[in-house]
């Protein structure tokens, strides 16, 4: 995928420490990178590097949350330290939530926002001047949720569409500086974002009975993304059912509405 010949190229990955942070971290490890694992917890992101014998010359990890926007930027100014330079940023930090907005705390809503949406603003932000230098690459994790909507997840569904309205727009801005902005929208995927995923007063939600679909691996999504960025996507759809949906969604919005809602009103 990339020559690396020449010298050793610079990944930071957000939500390092598992799914598909972890399988991103695997990928960019066997194509001989430096990475930069940022998660909320050490715990993960020290597991992996020790699991796969990485050499201390080859990562640094970063236990922080990118909610605030002060660690962010400190965060890069010590990858730029050690590193000199970033060659990709993988956003891929996120949370969920699984309540009809009517009894949704708020403070719940403005949370996801905080994650999904200003998390990658920040660490976009911090990443971007090293990234233009490069010409670099940015890789965002949305979801079926980012181009549909989706019942019982307004505050998951609004930051992922205001993910896409944000890395769209930044990808205009940024083509002339030879910039690729990929937005990779899988469906349901076999990771522990259960853990991530809220009710209406912030308590986890627990196991999820309308899940349409089969459920994929980070290893396949991973896999997929990969293979729209070396074929210059802007947006890829991961699984039968985000292709679908897309297209159902756009052409047929009533109906989709209509099946979506079946399929996962399971949970209310």
């Amino acid at each position: 995928m990339y020559n690396v010949k020449e010298h050793q190229k610079i990944v930071v990955i957000t939500g390092a420490g598992s799914g598909i942070g972890a399988e991103f971290v695997k990928y960019f490890n066997t194509q001989n990178f430096k990475v930069a694992l940022l998660d909320i917890s050490l715990d993960g992101i020290q597991s992996l590097v020790d699991d796969l014998h990485m050499l201390k010359e080859n990562y640094l990890l970063v236990e922080i949350d990118i909610t605030d926007e002060q660690k962010v930027e400190k965060t890069f100014e010590n990858i730029i330290h050690k590193f000199k330079s970033i060659d990709i940023l993988v956003n891929n930090a996120g949370i969920s939530q699984i309540s009809l907005f009517e009894n949704t705390n708020l403070d719940i809503f403005k949370k996801v926002m905080e994650v999904n949406f200003y998390g990658t603003v920040y660490c976009t932000k911090y990443a971007l001047p090293h990234l233009k230098r490069s010409q670099g690459q940015i890789i965002a994790l949305s979801s079926v949720a980012g181009f549909s909507p989706l019942y019982g997840r307004t505050a998951y569904s609004a930051s992922k569409h205001a993910l896409h309205g944000f890395l769209n727009s930044l990808r205009t801005e940024e083509k002339e500086n030879g910039i690729d902005v990929l937005l990779a929208c899988p469906s349901f995927v076999k990771t522990n974002i259960e853990k991530r995923t809220f009710d209406k007063d912030g308590k986890p939600f627990g196991e999820k009975k309308g899940t349409p679909g089969q459920l994929m691996t980070p290893e396949y999504v991973v896999s997929e993304i990969i293979k729209g960025v070396e074929n210059k996507k802007n947006i890829v759809y991961i699984s039968k059912i985000s292709k679908i949906s897309r297209l159902i969604s756009f052409f047929f919005p009533k109906v989709f509405e209509r099946k979506m809602v079946e399929r996962v009103k399971a949970d209310f």
